[in-house]
């Protein structure tokens, strides 16, 4: 049986694309991006898992105060939509996901819109400035990117992203867990709720 897709589950979409916007960039992340202050991001998977154990219970999470206007989310059953729509329309190596209003063109043509509705696209960026160039194209603030950047764990790495508008305008991302079930990387483990797990399972 096929798994339901994130449009099956929040509404439905225009169509897919498989465009993987990527440029190749020297440098992998503007000074103007970091920190005065920054923990060593050692361990992307590790730090990701802490942050959604940190927060079970919670739907969503403001990581950055000076950016309430941007969201992770943490909703073990959002977590699982995104994983399954990850498998079904993502190429090998794609990190991330992008609710777009288009379908069709090129992918820097359109912009971040409300999931419901919203065309789902794959894409690849090789490094930080990538993913800082593709989102200012797709319609986000140079502050809003910033708080992306630094508050997601492993986003244009080896942690693939879901990004979305929901209905009141704000960004929210998602974490892809188990984005490459064939490989030998190491796979993001999280523990939620037994009443959360008893849900999904149902859906």
């Amino acid at each position: 049986m096929d798994s339901p897709s994130i449009t099956a589950m929040m509404g439905s979409t225009d169509g897919r694309s498989d465009y993987s916007y990527c440029h190749r960039w020297e440098s992998e992340l503007d000074e103007d991006l970091l920190p005065s202050k920054r923990i060593a991001m050692s361990d992307p998977l590790s730090q990701l898992n802490a942050l959604i154990s940190s927060h079970q219970g919670q739907d969503e999470v403001t990581p950055d105060a000076s950016q309430p206007g941007f969201r992770i989310s943490v909703n073990p059953h959002n977590l699982e939509l995104w994983r399954l729509e990850y498998r079904k329309i993502a190429g090998k190596g794609g990190n991330l996901l992008l609710a777009c209003l288009s379908s069709t063109g090129p992918l820097e043509d359109t912009s971040l819109g409300w999931v419901v509705g919203a065309a789902i696209r794959p894409a690849s960026v090789n490094s930080q400035e990538d993913c800082k160039v593709l989102l200012q194209a797709l319609g986000l603030s140079s502050d809003l990117i910033k708080s992306v950047l630094l508050n997601c764990p492993g986003i244009a790495g080896k942690v693939a992203w879901a990004l979305y508008l929901e209905r009141h305008g704000h960004l929210v991302a998602t974490p892809v867990l188990d984005q490459d079930p064939d490989s030998n990387d190491i796979k993001l483990q999280v523990t939620v709720r037994t009443d959360d797990m008893k849900r999904l399972n149902r859906e």
